[in-house]
């Protein structure tokens, strides 16, 4: 369910990609320095955004250095140093990524369960660390990924009922990006309506997989075809959940005050998550089309 939120990089100055590559290594770094080197292997787009913005909105202490890394170890490449703007984030992360690869456990049947089991042993000594840290945060995220579960199980034909959870848990973390009230209650809304998109894209990224598994997605419940996908019916019922959460979020986010990196974010926010959405939409197009002629 991550991996939705990124730039449109040809529409980005080389500076502002070098500074958006700098936040995702800084994040990465914290992630290490905090959860040790294991918890790394969770980094997503998704928070690197919202490490962003936590920078963007509360101006902390931070620079830009050139390192090296485990992914990149021959040659330095730019990250952001931080004592505070990327912890909380860092945080934020481990708890909802090991309820999450949970979720996706329970999900499954018997051998699919140990990719994910494996990945709770990874990722349990940084969530105990960062619910130790943050227990309202970890409370919260753990009701809410039951009441998903609970949904799930009643197969929720409502993408409106079924994104609620997961928008709740996005709107709990860009709640705490800063400290001022009126922010909060701006991000809280900002976050929900994110983590909505996220949730929309991911269903709509997922559809023919779910589908042919019988697994659960809110998309391919009550679609009329009975054997077959719609493909026509999904896509329309996804391109107008995601075009109208895009615009609410956009009118949430023109009331936050970014102090710096706001071409970045603009960027994200107004061209990235529609580019990321329209990616998937063209790539089903084309795979429509080669089932109706194989030689395309």
């Amino acid at each position: 369910m991550f991996g939705y939120v990124k730039p449109f990089k040809p529409h980005m100055r080389i500076c502002e990609f070098e500074t958006y590559r700098a936040v995702y290594c800084g994040l990465c770094k914290t992630l290490g320095r905090i959860y040790g080197i294991a918890a790394r292997m969770t980094l997503s787009y998704d928070f690197a955004f919202l490490g962003l913005m936590a920078l963007g909105l509360n101006d902390s202490d931070a620079e830009i250095c050139r390192c090296r890394c485990i992914a990149h170890p021959f040659k330095k490449s730019p990250c952001m140093v931080s004592e505070e703007g990327l912890e909380y984030t860092a945080s934020a992360a481990s708890i909802l990524i090991h309820h999450k690869i949970t979720d996706d456990k329970n999900d499954r049947k018997f051998l699919g369960k140990l990719g994910p089991m494996v990945m709770l042993r990874v990722t349990k000594k940084a969530y105990d660390k960062a619910a130790e840290a943050y227990p309202e945060l970890a409370a919260y995220v753990s009701e809410q990924m039951k009441l998903q579960a609970k949904l799930e199980k009643e197969n929720c034909k409502s993408i409106d009922r079924a994104s609620e959870p997961f928008s709740n848990i996005l709107g709990e973390i860009a709640e705490g990006l800063s400290s001022d009230a009126d922010e909060k209650r701006i991000l809280r809304r900002f976050g929900y309506l994110l983590g909505r998109y996220i949730y929309i894209a991911d269903a709509f990224d997922d559809v023919e997989k779910d589908f042919k598994a019988g697994g659960f997605n809110p998309l391919s419940r009550g679609n009329k075809a009975v054997n077959d996908l719609d493909m026509a019916e999904v896509r329309t019922k996804a391109e107008d959940s995601v075009n109208f959460t895009l615009g609410a979020l956009a009118d949430c986010y023109v009331q936050l005050e970014m102090k710096r990196f706001k071409p970045i974010i603009d960027n994200i926010v107004y061209l990235g998550l529609k580019n990321v959405f329209y990616d998937i939409v063209n790539e089903k197009e084309k795979q429509e089309l080669r089932k109706e002629d194989p030689d395309q």
